[in-house]
């Protein structure tokens, strides 16, 4: 998620500062990711991601005790069973252990795109209003704080402003 934040804030500046001479630059700052975070709808969407996620859980816990059924099963009566049914017996064990690794990878899958899936609007939603209020404070450069390596004391927060303008009150 990181990373897809900090390409689309790179975009978006190099797109805001590309025709922009140096004679007039008016430069302000931001921590994209504490507005991302202080926004309510990043607070809705970890919830939905976290019931989703919460909903793979139980479906892999399921999984998990009927394999540990099977071993038991299996442990305990394998020596009443002849070689046929013992082979069966593993197979099954073995067939239902890949099931789980493979949910295990697709869940996971599931859980990043369904992440990506709800903290685009919210992203897309907060470049808006940084684009918005840039313009209504004239400023030529928003710089992202979690990608410098310097900053000038003398290069104003955006962040304040910007949740503001979103509502968002601390």
């Amino acid at each position: 998620m990181k990373t897809i934040i900090k390409l689309v804030f790179v975009i978006a500046i190099v797109a805001f500062c590309n025709n922009v001479s140096a004679q007039n630059l008016k430069l302000a700052h931001i921590s994209f990711n504490e507005l991302i975070v202080s926004m309510p709808e990043y607070d809705t969407a970890m919830v939905r991601l976290q019931k989703h996620t919460q909903n793979l859980e139980l479906v892999m816990e399921e999984m998990q005790v009927e394999w540990n059924k099977k071993l038991e099963d299996l442990n305990k009566n394998q020596a009443n069973w002849t070689d046929l049914v013992k082979q069966s017996k593993n197979d099954d064990l073995l067939t239902l252990q890949q099931r789980i690794t493979t949910f295990q990878q697709n869940a996971q899958e599931s859980i990043q795109q369904e992440q990506d899936k709800l903290i685009q609007p919210v992203v897309e939603k907060a470049n808006k209003a940084i684009e918005t209020v840039a313009k209504e404070q004239g400023f030529t450069c928003v710089f992202n704080v979690q990608i410098l390596h310097y900053k000038d004391l003398s290069v104003v927060d955006l962040l304040p402003a910007v949740q503001k303008h979103l509502g968002i009150t601390k």
